[in-house]
């Protein structure tokens, strides 16, 4: 029992010391297109790593369409659906949880990276119909974007209502890491502060096993 025990808490210590996440997760909780007031259209402002940058913007009004555009096209990207040609750009790409978001997404691949100065698709509705992929839909998209470190790619979890072109932003998370890939969905680790007071819990464990193992070795009048 002991020495279960300590092999436990020299695993914990050094999966405290050893164990970190790079992804930087924001839960949110928003509705955009709700607000008719003071104008028909709802921005959402979106600042990835908050240092006070807008990277995206987002956008429904008049209840029948929802977008997604870049503050700098050159350098800002979304994943989308290509319209075929000889239309320019398409679809924002609703991804399931667990794609893969990097460099490499837009290559070989149904998505493609693309930056607009005008509005990408989430939600179109009409009369003859609905477009989008986020229509009464939740999904992921794939950002990438630029920081002064370099590139860096992440998620926006978005979930379209039911009612016309309305959309919830649930969160968004993104690589510290530039470079570094990013699964859809993928929000942190437990921290290492955590492993340590679960490795010093057990280490504490160990400690009063030995303390009991020991008065009972003396109250038996063992020698060791």
């Amino acid at each position: 029992m002991i020495r279960l025990l300590n092999i436990l808490c020299v695993a914990l210590l050094a999966g405290a010391t050893a164990s970190y996440s790079d992804i930087i997760h924001s839960p949110t909780d928003f509705i955009v297109g709700d607000v008719w007031f003071p104008a028909p259209d709802e921005l959402f402002d979106l600042d990835l790593d908050a240092n006070g940058t807008i990277d995206f913007f987002l956008i429904a009004g008049m209840n029948y369409f929802s977008g997604i555009t870049s503050s700098n096209p050159d350098a800002n990207k979304y994943l989308i659906h290509p319209s075929p040609p000889p239309n320019i750009g398409g679809g924002v790409a609703a991804l399931d949880s667990g794609h893969l978001i990097d460099g490499n997404s837009g290559e070989g691949t149904p998505e493609e990276w693309f930056g607009l100065a005008g509005w990408d698709t989430l939600i179109f509705v009409l009369d003859a119909g609905e477009t989008g992929e986020f229509y009464n839909h939740r999904g992921y998209v794939g950002l990438e974007f630029e920081a002064s470190d370099g590139t860096h790619y992440g998620w926006l979890d978005i979930e379209g209502l039911t009612s016309g072109s309305l959309f919830k932003v649930r969160g968004w998370a993104y690589e510290s890491t530039p470079g570094v890939s990013i699964v859809a969905g993928a929000v942190p680790e437990p921290s290492s502060a955590l492993l340590t007071v679960i490795g010093a819990m057990s280490v504490w464990v160990l400690r009063r096993q030995t303390r009991i193992s020991t008065r009972n070795k003396v109250e038996r009048g063992c020698c060791y």
